[in-house]
């Protein structure tokens, strides 16, 4: 099992990952690490010093002026270490929400003194969650209705596998 210790390391020691390729919201992040601090450390490739996961928080902290910034070292080769970047901001895309429950707890937090500061979240997400969860899709009752005979095309949307064939 690895080590997976967290040191508090200079942030002139680490640097983004030259390959990273994900654009994250840095000032969304500066908001949050103004708010709750660093509670989770910047995972670095050891030999190298790049960062694998955490790209952005750096960049944040850096603009926020800090010279310090806890990080996790891991001991990867340079191809897995690029299979991390990638992975870890590809299951970041994969993830949805429960708007109900995401609902319930922003307006939660709304009723509080601080109100939605540090969630990433503003009040007008809140109010355009709030409609969609309202109003959730419904089928019109003059939508056709489906001929199962048809054969039609189909592709999934997040592995794009596709297949032909009737819906019956």
């Amino acid at each position: 099992m690895p080590d997976l210790s967290v040191t508090n390391v200079s942030v002139d020691d680490v640097m983004p990952h030259p390959r990273n390729v994900r654009q994250g919201d840095v000032g969304a992040i500066m908001e949050s690490l103004r708010v709750h601090g660093q509670y989770r450390p910047i995972v670095v490739q050891k030999e190298t010093g790049y960062i694998l996961a955490g790209n952005h928080t750096w960049k944040a902290a850096k603009s926020l002026g800090w010279s310090f910034i806890d990080v996790t070292y891991i001991d990867v080769n340079d191809d897995d270490a690029l299979r991390i970047l990638l992975v870890d901001n590809r299951t970041n895309d994969l993830s949805s929400y429960d708007k109900i429950g995401l609902v319930e707890l922003l307006e939660l937090l709304a009723a509080t003194e601080r109100s939605i500061e540090g969630t990433g979240f503003d009040l007008d997400d809140l109010d355009s969650l709030v409609g969609d969860a309202k109003n959730p899709l419904t089928v019109p009752e003059e939508f056709p209705e489906v001929d199962s005979s048809i054969a039609t095309e189909h592709q999934c949307p997040k592995c794009g596998y596709e297949w032909s064939g009737s819906t019956r």
